[in-house]
């Protein structure tokens, strides 16, 4: 939506990025509960779910914030997370069969997060291009790289319940 009416206000693009941050928090948080039993990564990625949830509520909670106090937590949630995320994917490397678009995402978020800092005033328009093609790029990478992880974990699984190639049954 920010990239089609750029010009909304700014409450719109804040509370557009509550709801992107709130999804994204839980996608987060889903993820560390799915990797428990890995402590650190789970830790990571539980902890970027909670900020992400925290400012969703702030921006939700308060949409009528100014420009400068919208870029300042967008750029800090947007680097924060994203470093988190980049931890994770490297701590999980050996989980994850492909973790290069993990960090990919994780470095478009920093990447995004450092452009609102570099330009704190700038004005509504730039700002929600900014937040926009940065919820384009990742809303693509990461939907791709969870799907390439499922195919391979099933493609995994269902590798080791073969017969052995002389067509004999082996008892398990």
């Amino acid at each position: 939506m920010t990239l089609v009416w750029p010009q909304l206000t700014v409450s719109a693009p804040a509370l557009v990025f509550g709801a992107y941050a709130l999804a994204d928090g839980a996608m987060l948080m889903t993820t560390a509960w799915r990797h428990r039993r890995e402590r650190r990564s789970a830790a990571a990625c539980a902890g970027a779910g909670v900020l992400s949830v925290v400012a969703a509520a702030a921006t939700t909670l308060w949409p009528g914030l100014t420009a400068l106090a919208l870029v300042v937590m967008a750029g800090t949630w947007a680097v924060v997370t994203g470093r988190l995320e980049l931890w994770a994917a490297t701590r999980m490397r050996h989980e994850l069969r492909q973790a290069w678009p993990w960090r990919i995402s994780a470095g478009v978020s920093v990447g995004a997060g450092v452009l609102l800092w570099l330009r704190p005033d700038a004005d509504a328009e730039t700002i929600a291009l900014v937040l926009g093609l940065y919820a384009l790029i990742v809303g693509g990478i990461r939907p791709a790289a969870a799907r390439r992880e499922y195919r391979t974990h099933v493609g995994h699984a269902s590798r080791s319940w073969r017969r052995p190639a002389s067509g004999g049954r082996t008892a398990h």
